[in-house]
């Protein structure tokens, strides 16, 4: 079942700088059009380059960013212009996992005071039964109940994460957006949570856009990969078909940056040349091509066509797999 459907979502910000009222002001085109849909128990992977509008992407599908325009059906009703009563189900339903394991946690609150505080603003159990309820989220996530006790200060990254995600299933959500929440660990740990999250999206049947750059995660985490760029979706499709036959050629390039531990391996020449453009200032035509080896000379001038196979789809002028 379709659980979220992103139709033309658009979110754009002042640009610092920009003149008062409104006078001569510039805009950051943050998240440009994006289409995509998420189904009950699917983890869907967004990765892209830094500055690519992943997290926006994230914050605006929780209506934690503004939305310019476009459509966020969550159940079908169109949260970006939901009333008020459909974005407190909206909150009640979704929960985010944070990038920074220390940060998003308040450093002076308790584990348990943190999670029993979720638990209260819900109203979804007795106040009698909130500490029960705080052991059993902390030992779902594989942490010691004892630990309730303790400030985020005394725990490990790994450990915080895990409170991390322990606050998101507390509302016993049916979506989670996790942004870039092992980016911060050791390699060790990271491969405990990806195995903790696989193992509460079977138990709990969750859907999670699960929001990266380390490729190889995605690879391993992932149902379905989506490929941003400059606030658009430049391939999106089943994930080993993704990998094993990208279509476009900003895509190859984030393949082919994976890194080896192969010694004998011979070193990849710089397939990606240069910086984003500036969001201010959006290329016309195809937005990467200032940067693709393959531009022809009809990319700087429309968009690209969107081309379908078999549920893998891209937006390029080429019209085969690359390597």
């Amino acid at each position: 079942m379709t659980l979220l459907q992103v139709k033309g979502l658009q979110v754009r910000f002042a640009a610092p700088g920009s003149g008062p009222f409104g006078i001569n002001r510039q805009w950051v085109k943050a998240v440009n059009g994006v289409s995509l849909s998420l189904t009950t128990g699917e983890v869907l992977g967004l990765v892209g380059e830094s500055g690519s509008g992943k997290s926006t992407l994230g914050r605006a599908i929780l209506r934690l960013t503004e939305v310019s325009a476009g459509q966020i059906l969550f159940d079908g009703v169109d949260m970006a212009q939901g009333k008020r009563i459909d974005i407190e189900r909206l909150r009640h339903e979704t929960a985010m996992i944070f990038q920074d394991p220390y940060t998003a946690l308040n450093p002076r609150m308790s584990i348990g005071d943190t999670l029993a505080e979720v638990l209260r603003v819900r109203c979804a159990i007795p106040a009698s039964l909130i500490r029960q309820r705080v052991d059993e989220l902390l030992t779902l996530v594989g942490l010691r109940p004892e630990l309730a006790d303790r400030k985020p200060g005394s725990l490990s990254g790994g450990q915080c994460q895990r409170v991390g995600i322990a606050r998101a299933l507390a509302i016993e959500p049916r979506l989670i957006i996790a942004d870039e929440c092992v980016a911060a660990l050791d390699v060790s740990i990271q491969g405990q949570i990806i195995n903790l999250l696989l193992e509460l999206r079977q138990r709990m049947n969750l859907a999670i856009l699960f929001i990266a750059h380390d490729l190889a995660i995605v690879r391993r985490l992932c149902d379905r990969v989506a490929v941003m760029y400059l606030g658009e979706i430049v391939e999106e499709g089943p994930t080993e078909a993704v990998f094993s036959s990208p279509r476009h050629p900003y895509t190859v390039a984030l393949i082919q940056s994976i890194p080896h531990i192969d010694p004998t391996r011979p070193l990849l020449d710089a397939t990606l040349p240069g910086e984003p453009p500036s969001p201010l200032n959006l290329p016309s035509g195809c937005a990467f091509h200032p940067r693709c080896r393959y531009a022809q000379p009809i990319c700087a001038k429309t968009p690209p066509p969107i081309r379908d196979i078999n549920g893998h789809r891209y937006s390029c002028v080429l019209g085969e797999p690359l390597f």
